[in-house]
């Protein structure tokens, strides 16, 4: 197993998809129980309301304050997209365009050699946590 692979399946974000997942089934449960609170009105169905709806929202504040929410809301856009590759690849879509649009000014007064260095070690960066997207270049 690679670094990449322990560092995305560590018990901290094993447990960080676990309470993002969770909160989903959660507030159904909840929901479920307020229909049967009103239909029977039983204080014991109210508690079991109560006590899902608490779990769902604490697993939510956890997530936002960590910042960990932003990251598994996108995680699943990308996911339950139509084509996730295209939607991964459009950072490097921008950053080649950026260095063609460098490259073009080659030469000119005021080009500036070190810009399109920068944007060098960016692609390279974006290609390294990104394998996956070296094979659509070969």
């Amino acid at each position: 197993m690679s670094n990449r692979d322990s560092r995305l399946n560590s018990h901290a974000e094993m447990l960080v998809r676990l309470v993002y997942v969770s909160r989903f089934p959660l507030c159904l449960a909840g929901l479920v129980q307020a229909a049967l609170c009103l239909q029977y009105a039983s204080l014991y169905d109210l508690l079991k309301m109560v006590v899902s709806f608490a779990a769902a929202l604490s697993g939510h504040l956890w997530l936002a304050r960590g910042g960990r929410l932003t990251a598994c809301n996108e995680a699943l856009d990308c996911m339950c997209s139509r084509d996730p590759a295209e939607t991964r690849d459009d950072e490097l879509e921008t950053l080649l365009e950026k260095r063609a649009d460098l490259e073009a000014h080659r030469g000119e007064p005021g080009f500036d050699p070190w810009a399109v260095q920068s944007v060098r070690r960016e692609i390279n960066d974006y290609l390294r946590t990104h394998p996956q997207s070296t094979r659509r270049l070969d």
